[in-house]
C-alpha cells in the first residue's frame, strides 16, 4: 500500500503548528499551575470559615433531624396506643364496671368501725372490788411489837 505524499510545504506547515501548539500547552500548564496554586491558598485561607459554616449546618441538620424523630415517636406512641384501644374494645366491648371501688370503700367504712369499736370497748370501765381492811389479829404475847422479832432473841447474825 502506498501512502499518499504529502507536499513538503504541508509537511513544514505541520511542524510549526506542532511546535506552537506544544508552546501553547507548556504556556497553559505553568498558567494551570499558578492557579492551582492560587486555589490552594484560598482553601486553606478561608478553610475555617467553611468548616465553621459546615459544623452550623450539621448542627441545625441535627437540631431538625432530633425534632423530627421526636415527632414522628410521638406519633408513633399515639398510633400504638390508639390500635390497643382499639383491639381491646374490639376484644371486650363492654365498659368496665366500677364495683371494684364500692367494694373497697365497703372494707375501709368496716375497717374504720371496727377501731373505734376497739376504742370504746377498750375504754370502758372495769368494775373494781372494793377492798376490805385487812383483819386485826394479836400477834404472839412473845413477840415485841415495835421490832417485830420474839422477845428475848438478840441480833448475833444467826437465827
Amino acid at each position: 500500500m502506498n501512502a499518499p505524499s504529502i507536499p513538503t510545504g504541508t509537511r513544514e506547515a505541520l511542524g510549526r503548528a506542532r511546535d506552537q501548539a506544544e508552546a501553547t500547552l507548556s504556556a497553559l500548564g505553568g498558567t494551570v499551575e499558578e492557579l492551582a496554586h492560587e486555589v490552594v491558598g484560598k482553601v486553606e485561607e478561608n478553610l475555617p470559615v467553611l468548616a465553621e459554616r459546615a459544623g452550623r449546618l450539621a448542627g441545625q441538620a441535627e437540631a431538625v433531624a432530633g425534632a423530627a424523630a421526636a415527632t414522628a415517636l410521638e406519633r408513633l406512641d399515639e398510633g400504638v396506643l390508639t390500635a390497643r384501644r382499639e383491639l381491646a374494645a374490639r376484644i371486650d366491648p363492654d365498659t368496665p364496671s366500677s364495683r371494684r371501688w364500692w367494694w373497697i370503700g365497703a372494707g375501709l367504712l368496716v375497717t374504720a368501725l371496727s377501731i373505734v369499736g376497739w376504742f370504746v370497748l377498750s375504754r370502758r370501765p372495769q368494775p373494781v372490788e372494793q377492798a376490805t381492811e385487812p383483819p386485826t389479829t394479836n400477834p404472839p404475847g412473845d413477840v415485841d411489837v415495835e421490832t417485830g422479832s420474839p422477845a428475848g432473841v438478840t441480833r448475833t447474825g444467826h437465827s
